[in-house]
């Protein structure tokens, strides 16, 4: 029985195509998820959101298919929630909604019982103009860069890709405004701004950022060093970690320049002429799981 209210997309090429191969299985276990979702790679979505008028979209992919989706739904007067069926490979949005796994994800699907709106962050970037969970540019993009440019694949891309990135990614001097007022320049690895405390496979980028405190959360990194030794796990802390060759700080708007390796929820771009993020509160309501089946030691949003 299919929820006509429903909108289920999936893009079949999340996670080296393993996507599509998992939705075949899912529906011989689950009679309420359609056989034929939507492909995202074979519609226009924004049309077909708007002519369909779902009130839910199901989205099955990773990060960048929900990045897509996001987007689409952000330029809508009246906006259908969303739910996170984690087919991709980083899946670092599902693990703050407590939806980090297949059979988690369906029941918060089934259910409905709770939602979390969550602000966006809004780039001057046409090809990219919204951010879910995470913006930066330097080195940190430079690693995502290297990951889909020399398709690196599997647990082992990231390892890879930083590796590469740590030899031929120079620290290089990074101007950046602090919300139209303040304007700095330091010599740095890459500034990391964040919407959520993970990023990728659940690695703890920044323990304060909330999903919706209507902040931007950033964190300028000195060295290459400083950004590798931050990466913890749960319930796992490098042991050389270190508060050092860190700046923290919190803004609403942020213009930064002489950097142009960007990425956006895991998507890189080039951008030659700087980018600008600002926040914007409480614009898209997500199914999320209840506080106590969110595996996090920071909880991901304000309650």
């Amino acid at each position: 029985m299919h929820d006509t209210d429903v909108l289920y997309i999936i893009n079949p090429k999340s996670n080296e195509g393993n996507a599509a191969k998992l939705w075949k299985k899912l529906c011989k276990r689950n009679d309420f998820l359609p056989i034929d979702p939507l492909d995202i790679t074979r519609i226009s979505l924004g049309k077909v959101i708007s002519d369909l008028k779902p009130n839910l979209i199901v989205v099955a992919g990773g990060d960048g298919t929900i990045n897509s989706v996001a987007s689409s739904v952000f330029t809508l007067q009246k906006k259908p929630q969303l739910a996170v069926l984690p087919l991709g490979f980083g899946n670092a949005l599902s693990y703050c909604l407590g939806v980090e796994t297949i059979e988690k994800a369906l029941d918060v699907i089934k259910n409905k019982k709770k939602t979390v709106i969550v602000d966006i962050l809004k780039t001057n970037i046409p090809s990219h103009s919204v951010g879910v969970f995470s913006v930066s540019a330097g080195f940190d993009a430079r690693i995502v860069f290297n990951r889909q440019h020399y398709r690196y694949i599997g647990f082992r891309s990231y390892i890879l890709s930083a590796l590469r990135s740590m030899v031929f990614h120079p620290e290089q001097e990074i101007t950046f405004t602090i919300d139209k007022k303040v304007t700095l320049a330091a010599r740095a690895s890459s500034l990391v701004i964040s919407n959520c405390p993970v990023i990728g496979q659940n690695y703890i980028i920044s323990s304060s950022a909330k999903l919706n405190d209507g902040l931007l959360d950033c964190i300028l990194f000195s060295t290459k060093y400083a950004y590798i030794t931050n990466l913890r796990f749960q319930g796992f802390k490098h042991p050389l970690y270190s508060e050092l060759g860190k700046v923290r700080f919190k803004a609403s708007h942020i213009k930064i320049e002489g950097e142009p390796y960007v990425q956006i929820d895991g998507d890189p771009v080039m951008q030659k002429g700087g980018v600008e993020i600002e926040i914007v509160p409480a614009q898209l309501t997500f199914l999320r799981n209840s506080d106590d089946q969110i595996n996090q030691t920071y909880l991901p949003f304000v309650t």
